[in-house]
């Protein structure tokens, strides 16, 4: 009686290996797709894959300034004293730029 139920046992574990192995060479069923498609729609794919992965990198990139807030630009107030004492000595003639 306990002779059968080891045999039962290794019989079970048995199948079970066997079936596991012929699960994973069911050829029909785990094919690719692209096994069936065409050259020409393979390329054309390869180009719309490629597309869409560049696609969206440029585009962040090439509006970089559009997604930040912009700071804003002024010159210091000591800075746009010396550009309008520059711009009066030129309008005097006593403007020197190399001293």
């Amino acid at each position: 009686m306990f002779g059968r139920s080891l045999l039962s046992a290794n019989l079970v574990r048995k199948s079970l290996t066997t079936s596991a192995r012929r699960q994973v060479h069911k050829g029909g069923e785990s094919t690719p797709p692209m096994r069936h498609v065409t050259n020409g729609q393979k390329f054309l794919f390869y180009l719309f894959v490629t597309g869409t992965f560049i696609s969206y990198p440029s585009y962040v990139l090439y509006n970089m300034n559009n997604l930040r807030p912009h700071p804003e630009n002024q010159l210091d107030s000591e800075v746009t004293e010396q550009l309008q004492a520059r711009i009066a000595a030129k309008k005097e003639g006593t403007f020197k730029p190399f001293q």
